[in-house]
């Protein structure tokens, strides 16, 4: 990490938890994206400041096990959770709406994910030789780190939004995290995401039955 950086470095371990040694760095990180995650399932605003600086932890944190995708998914999140804190109140203060995506909606974003998933897989493989300086280690499963970096964008739009299919396809995405980061050695981010994979379902769950009872809610157009 540069110097200017050095508390953002995993190299800058706090304590040893139970072998394994855990940076400041994915502290932060890890904290702060469960205090996000809840608050968001709870429908709290006060989720995006926080999601603010979670995403400047995970910025460094990806760029330093070369999960380029998921790096440069920050930067995005970075600008929609300014985006969501100011969407989520109408001009009188209120909170907006819950509201759903009808089915062709639906389906024309699943395609569209998977489209540029494809896409920003092959711009990660070609990362390293296009900026060699900065990537010098080819990316980890550039595919499935494409796929949650394409469908997390989706789902903090949605999400911003107020969709309630965002926390539907964020189940999803937890899933394949949860997995892509074991695989990638990195126990305490992977113990997160597995957290955010039991908020994410009753975000779900919470957000649809808001949705419901509030029979004056109508299909996003």
């Amino acid at each position: 990490m540069p110097v200017l950086f050095p508390y953002f470095s995993l190299d800058f371990v706090l304590i040893d938890f139970f072998g394994y040694p855990l940076s400041l760095l994915e502290i932060l990180g890890t904290v702060s994206g469960l205090f996000c995650v809840y608050l968001a399932s709870r429908n709290y605003i006060l989720t995006w400041p926080i999601g603010i600086f979670n995403s400047i932890c995970f910025f460094f944190l990806f760029y330093q096990i070369q999960l380029y995708s998921d790096m440069l998914l920050q930067i995005y999140f970075f600008a929609s959770s300014i985006y969501g804190w100011i969407l989520w109140k109408n001009r009188n203060g209120q909170f907006n709406k819950i509201r759903s995506l009808d089915t062709v909606r639906s389906l024309i974003i699943g395609i569209g994910i998977l489209v540029f998933t494809y896409f920003l897989g092959m711009f990660s493989i070609n990362l390293p030789n296009l900026l060699p300086d900065f990537f010098s280690i080819p990316p980890s499963y550039p595919y499935w780190d494409a796929f949650t970096t394409v469908a997390s964008i989706v789902a903090n739009f949605l999400l911003a939004r107020r969709i309630l299919q965002s926390w539907f396809l964020w189940v999803l995405v937890d899933i394949v995290c949860i997995v892509l980061y074991f695989l990638k050695g990195i126990p305490f981010v992977t113990g997160e995401y597995f957290i955010f994979l039991i908020i994410a379902v009753f975000g779900s769950w919470h957000w649809y039955k808001s949705y419901k009872e509030n029979m004056e809610s109508t299909v996003y157009q």
